[in-house]
């Protein structure tokens, strides 16, 4: 017996003229049904409130109707990818839109539940990453971050006064575990996580980042420099190019690059300026979220800088450089960093490496 059909969460059923009717709003997905009878176009409306199939040939029957209409209406909303076979199993604002972009041809291959994510680095910004894909569904988030909290750290959402001097780990758990009680916030010994999160401020520290090269765990960097914030590129050992790559190309450039490296990983870190510590927490939460969807992503191969002085992301690609040797997933001791020379808009790529 096939499964009942039921339709995605968050469609609406728009009237438009006796026979018409619209489903869904946003042009990438909305559809016009016309010739519809008065007993289908009423079926039509019913459909959201109801839900699906089964209830629908019940309410058919209070219409004096048997089963023919509805499947005939339910066909038609089957081939527009309306349709999803059993009554969907959660119904957040996430889950909703996601049922949309469906619809529209964006299509997730895995369910973020599954999903385990490690944030090493629990800053403000950090710290919103967490948030956000705790709010989004990860399933399992972990957070990494021993240090104290500071007056940096406060802010709206996040850390409080009676929070300073604290460790990050401890009170970042006590406000996941407060907002997003269904976050998994823990792992069990050994467990591989889909991607690690790394936060850091000036230059990427190259300790943090070997032993997931060895492990062969994907990571993403999210660097808070003085004016801005870098997101990426996303490190899939042996595939692309690692954080080496970047620090080798940085030193091409400037032979002293390693020796400033140094001093920067080594310096306490500076708070991020407020606009910028959202818009950065949000675009790499964006991005984070695209790995566990098993989504494309934008930022793999390529580092993407928002500043709070531009409203649009630029981006720039990276090659693997020949003399890291990370295609054979192997990384010599040597400072990671990021270069921070002006790159194009999005869309524009200005020729560097």
């Amino acid at each position: 017996m096939p499964a009942a059909r039921y339709l995605r969460p968050g469609v609406r059923v728009l009237w438009r003229e006796p026979g018409t009717s619209q489903v869904g709003i946003d042009p990438r997905c909305a559809v016009v049904l016309d010739d519809l009878d008065p007993i289908q176009q009423s079926l039509l409306e019913q459909l959201p409130r109801l839900g699906g199939e089964p209830e629908l040939n019940v309410y058919a029957r209070t219409l004096g109707v048997g089963r023919a209409p509805v499947r005939a209406l339910m066909d038609r909303l089957e081939e527009r990818g309306y349709l999803m076979n059993g009554v969907p199993l959660h119904d957040t604002s996430d889950d909703r839109y996601w049922h949309l972009a469906a619809v529209a041809g964006h299509e997730r291959t895995r369910s973020r539940r599954s999903a385990h994510v490690v944030v090493s680095g629990l800053d403000q910004l950090g710290l919103r990453i967490a948030q956000i894909l705790a709010q989004a569904g990860v399933g399992t988030v972990v957070l990494d971050d021993a240090r104290p909290v500071t007056l940096d750290d406060l802010g709206v959402a996040g850390y409080r006064p009676p929070d300073l001097a604290l460790p990050r780990q401890e009170r970042a758990f006590a406000l996941l575990r407060s907002a997003s009680p269904m976050t998994a916030l823990s792992a069990a010994a050994g467990a591989h996580p889909d991607l690690v999160v790394l936060v850091q401020h000036g230059a990427v520290d190259p300790v943090r980042a070997r032993p997931l090269m060895r492990e062969d765990i994907a990571h993403l960097p999210v660097l808070v420099r003085e004016v801005d914030v870098v997101i990426g590129p996303l490190v899939r050992p042996g595939d692309g190019p690692c954080l080496r790559c970047l620090d080798l190309h940085r030193t091409d450039e400037d032979p002293r690059w390693p020796a400033v490296a140094t001093q920067i990983t080594t310096s306490p870190p500076e708070g991020t300026e407020t606009s910028l510590a959202w818009l950065g927490a949000a675009l790499a939460a964006h991005q984070v979220l695209a790995v566990a969807d098993g989504r494309g992503v934008l930022v793999a191969g390529t580092s993407l800088e928002v500043s709070a002085t531009y409203p649009l992301p630029r981006y720039r690609e990276w090659a693997v450089h020949p003399d890291c040797g990370c295609a054979q997933l192997s990384l010599p001791p040597a400072r990671s960093g990021h270069d921070d020379a002006a790159v194009a808009p999005v869309g524009h790529h200005d020729g560097g490496s």
